[in-house]
């Protein structure tokens, strides 16, 4: 596979290694020339998609949390949009759950803990991520977690990208109103439900065989409890996914309450025990 901007040089950043593709633009990992900072630059390759590029960098700009990937700046070059942001070297949780399956709980509740705060950020500043989902969600050797991708993310200032009657997200993470076009910051404590679901068994809550039946399934909120398929589930976990799953958003844990209990259980620096030595077998 070509790739056209490999070795490119983006606002001193030499594009050195194709990272992956998303919905709007090519990832690649950059190096500084000065500084030899690592960047990850991400390059626009659909025209049409000009305005949302130009809104992803606005929202990710405006949020400093270190729990949010950092991004650096905003460039046109050569007419071609680019951003520039925080490099950040580890797995996706998406990648973790399909090596690993099942995640150990201790771990899993330090990594919901980091994604709470960060979402709980976001939503004391108004912004709707709505891309909530394992592929999103990058875990460091020292366990630390970082939301990426804010192409779909919905600020205060945000204009109108979506057309009427356009459904935005990944089905199998997205709230029941959100297939009504009424989705807000809430239903982002739906998918915290779904993702906290999926690392404790390695499975989805809401699979069906076509994108109708997944919807038909989470409309209903119809999922198997996680203790039948992983026994090691604890009552805490099963009754977190729960409230989260909640159909009515208005009687949805929020992200700020899921911190609150989560950190009520944290034993100072040693978050939920030590999970280091797993972590760092499971990469």
């Amino acid at each position: 596979m070509q790739e056209p901007f490999l070795n490119k040089n983006i606002r001193g950043y030499i594009l050195t290694q194709w990272l992956g593709s998303g919905g709007m633009g090519e990832v690649y990992q950059a190096q500084h020339q000065s500084t030899r900072q690592t960047a990850a630059v991400k390059v626009l390759n659909r025209i049409d998609q000009v305005e949302r590029f130009r809104n992803e960098a606005y929202v990710q700009s405006s949020v400093k949390h270190p729990n949010i990937a950092a991004l650096y700046e905003y460039s046109v070059e050569n007419g071609i949009p680019c951003i520039v942001m925080e490099y950040v070297e580890g797995l996706t949780l998406e990648r973790l759950i399909k090596r690993q399956g099942a995640l150990p709980e201790t771990f899993v509740w330090k990594v919901l803990e980091q994604m709470a705060a960060a979402v709980a950020h976001l939503h004391a500043n108004t912004i709707f991520h709505r891309d909530l989902k394992p592929a999103n969600i990058k875990v460091t050797k020292e366990s630390l977690v970082k939301l990426l991708d804010f192409g779909i993310a919905k600020a205060a200032y945000t204009p109108k990208l979506t057309q009427e009657g356009y459904i935005v997200g990944t089905s199998y993470y997205m709230a029941p109103e959100q297939f009504h076009g009424k989705g807000h910051i809430q239903s982002d404590c739906w998918a915290l439900g779904v993702i906290l679901y999926e690392m404790l068994t390695g499975q989805l809550p809401f699979d069906g065989r076509t994108e109708t039946e997944t919807r038909i399934k989470i409309e209903r909120g119809e999922y198997m409890a996680p203790n039948l398929i992983n026994p090691h589930v604890s009552k805490k976990s099963k009754r977190l996914i729960e409230k989260l799953l909640q159909h009515n958003p208005k009687k949805r844990m929020t992200a700020e309450g899921l911190l609150s209990e989560l950190r009520g259980e944290s034993d100072g620096n040693n978050l939920f025990g030590r999970v280091s030595d797993w972590v760092r077998n499971a990469f």
